[in-house]
């Protein structure tokens, strides 16, 4: 079927399709995202208007420091598991309890104290060191 429409426009340079249509992907203006900035610009603007200029800033992953912190209630759980692994002992009826050598930067109040606990940690929440007060322990922040 296409060899009669190529017969029929023999001698004629361009077959029908117009100058630029015959070759690479000029009928479509370019391929991909050339003349995003010319022809096809109410294109951008409508299906992508984010696409040039400043996008964010990410800061360095080597400057960012996660600080590792724990709740009550998870020093409640894990007070066994910490006395086993040396970082709580049980002095009478009080636990004393090294959070920053377990590797904990900061205390926060979320749950119930229900022993009397003395904990070092290197900062804590007004909350947390209310609440294990309350209970008759101490934070004791550097």
């Amino acid at each position: 079927m296409g060899k009669k429409k190529t017969k029929k426009h023999r001698g004629s340079r361009t077959h029908g399709r117009g100058i630029k249509a015959g070759r690479g992907a000029g009928e479509r203006g370019g391929r991909g995202k050339a003349g995003l900035q010319k022809h096809k610009k109410m294109t951008m603007l409508k299906e992508d208007p984010d696409h040039f200029g400043p996008k964010g800033f990410s800061r360095p992953q080597a400057l960012i420091e996660e600080k590792r912190v724990i709740n009550i209630y998870q020093v409640e759980q894990a007070i066994n598991d910490l006395m086993s692994k040396g970082y709580a002992e049980k002095k009478g009826s009080t636990y004393e309890i090294d959070l920053k050598s377990a590797g904990y930067d900061k205390l926060l109040g979320k749950g119930k104290s229900r022993h009397q606990m003395i904990i070092k940690v290197p900062s804590s929440s007004e909350r947390a060191v209310a609440k294990v007060q309350e209970a008759g322990g101490e934070v004791v922040t550097e």
